[in-house]
């Protein structure tokens, strides 16, 4: 019944079979607390985007940031200049590890919203969150594609970094 699982599993290839059984899976039981409830009915209401921005040890560990590196503000803004053009009206829903970060070095002219009130014991409300917006920029982060693959919208715009890892594995 149990299973551990470690790896990059950043493609649906490995899993798409058991695609129905997975998002099942990963339907929170547990009740959400009420900014998260709050803010789902506003992600439902807009053309909500999910922004995620991963720092944390990709910054901190000299390790994990040789593997991985972090996406620059560039990438952010290209990013979003892209779902602008593609997307009437949109509503930026900001997540991150670094949300000090983020609300400091990240100006959008758009609305926006930073989704600050969570914390490692209850990031999975992060990923509730994300997945429920209408279209994601995701880092190069496995949270954040999760956040993507599990929004439902067949007709989702999802940008992603062209490179996942600052070197070849």
């Amino acid at each position: 019944k149990n299973i551990f699982l470690k790896g990059y599993f950043q493609s649906e290839k490995y899993f798409i079979k058991f695609e129905d059984q997975l998002r099942k899976d990963f339907e929170i039981k547990s009740p959400l607390k009420k900014q998260t409830i709050d803010f789902l009915k506003i992600i439902e209401a807009e053309n909500s985007v999910s922004l995620h921005i991963r720092r944390g040890d990709y910054v901190t560990n000299p390790e994990a940031n040789a593997v991985h590196g972090t996406c620059d503000l560039n990438y952010y803004h290209r990013a979003i200049d892209i779902i602008k053009e593609k997307i009437d009206k949109p509503v930026f829903f900001i997540f991150s590890d670094d949300i000090d970060w983020a609300k400091e070095n990240l100006k959008i002219d758009s609305p926006i919203y930073f989704v600050d009130f969570n914390d490692a014991s209850t990031n999975y409300e992060d990923i509730k969150l994300m997945s429920a917006c209408k279209h994601n920029i995701i880092a190069n982060s496995s949270f954040s594609w999760w956040g993507a693959w599990l929004n439902a919208n067949r007709s989702k715009t999802v940008i992603a970094p062209s490179r996942w890892f600052k070197i070849d594995i």
